[in-house]
C-alpha cells in the first residue's frame, strides 16, 4: 500500500477487538468448566495484528487440540493416551466397571476413546461466540477507525498535491 496510507487508528482498534476477543474466551472458557489441565486456558496468550497488503488478520495463539473443543467431530479413534492429562484433571472418581472394579486411567482412555469413536464429540463453541459478540461489540469502532485512516490519506494525498 502506499507509503502514506498508515492504519494505525485501524491496527490500535484491532489489537483492542484481539484482547476483548481473547479475555471474553478464557471468561468462557471458566464459566463452562473448559478449564481441565488449564493447558487450553493458559494457552490464549498471544494476541497479534497481521497486515499483507490490505488484509488485516487478528490471530490467537491456541492449544492445538482447540479445534476439537470448539467443533463437533465424526466418530473416530483418538490416538491412544490422548486423553490421559484430560482424565487426571476432568475424573476425580471414576465409576466401577460391570466387575466391580475401578478403572484405571489407560483403561477409562480407551474407554472414552471407543465411545468418541462410535459417536463423535460435541463441540462447544466458546471461541465462535466470543467472537461473533465482540463483532457486534466492536463493528462501529472498526469502522470509525478505517474511517480515520483513510482520511488522513486523503488530506495527506491533498496536501502534497
Amino acid at each position: 500500500m502506499d507509503d502514506l496510507f498508515n492504519t494505525e487508528s485501524l491496527q490500535a482498534v484491532l489489537m483492542e477487538y484481539g484482547l476483548a476477543v481473547r479475555n471474553l474466551y478464557q471468561d468462557r472458557l471458566i464459566l463452562h468448566d473448559r478449564i481441565a489441565s488449564g493447558k487450553l486456558l493458559n494457552s490464549v496468550d498471544n494476541v497479534r495484528v497481521d497486515v499483507e497488503g490490505t488484509t488485516y488478520e487478528v490471530k490467537l495463539d491456541l492449544a492445538k487440540y482447540w479445534r476439537y473443543v470448539e467443533m463437533d467431530t465424526e466418530p473416530h479413534w483418538p490416538p491412544k493416551g490422548a486423553l490421559l492429562d484430560w482424565i487426571h484433571w476432568k475424573i476425580s472418581m471414576p465409576r466401577p466397571l460391570k466387575n466391580g472394579k475401578l478403572p484405571t486411567p489407560e483403561q477409562l482412555d480407551y474407554l472414552i476413546r471407543r465411545k468418541i469413536a462410535v459417536f463423535g464429540t460435541k463441540g462447544q463453541p466458546d471461541l465462535t461466540d466470543s467472537v461473533e459478540d465482540m463483532n457486534k461489540a466492536f463493528q462501529e469502532r472498526i469502522a470509525a477507525a478505517l474511517a480515520h485512516d483513510v482520511g488522513s490519506y486523503i488530506r495527506k494525498l491533498v496536501r502534497d498535491a
